[in-house]
């Protein structure tokens, strides 16, 4: 077991794969043995979609758009952090690069994808 009281991530070799919001580098996960998961994301194609147990708090590092959660337009711009609660259905849409902080860490298996119709509809009341 390693007993150093730090860990270290480099970041001389970003690995970027596409992901539900666009193209992301996972910097830490769940998988690392974290308490939280940190997420590089630059957006594209977002998808709808929500967590039953993850917080997630998107800071923009860069750019400007919109955080789309429960069908409300929340403008965000370089500096600004939103904090999103678990079952927010939720996407990003803009010129948007962003840290992800996830608590607990980002896991699959916690999340729940919403087609955009369902997403729309749940937050106007039909």
């Amino acid at each position: 077991m390693d007993e150093s009281r730090y860990v270290k991530i480099p970041g001389d070799t970003p690995n970027f794969e596409r992901s539900t919001c666009g193209f992301r580098n996972r910097i830490l996960k769940k998988d690392d043995g974290a308490p939280a998961s940190i997420t590089r994301l630059r957006t594209e194609n977002a998808k709808p979609h929500f967590h039953k147990h993850t917080h997630e708090y998107y800071y923009v590092l860069q750019g400007s758009g919109n955080i789309v959660i429960d069908g409300e337009n929340v403008p965000v711009e370089t500096g600004d952090c939103v904090w999103i609660k678990p079952y927010a259905v939720h996407r990003a849409e803009g010129d948007l690069e962003s840290l992800i902080i996830g608590v607990p860490p980002f896991d699959p298996a916690d999340m729940f994808m919403v087609e955009e119709t369902e997403a729309t509809a749940s937050t106007s009341g039909n």
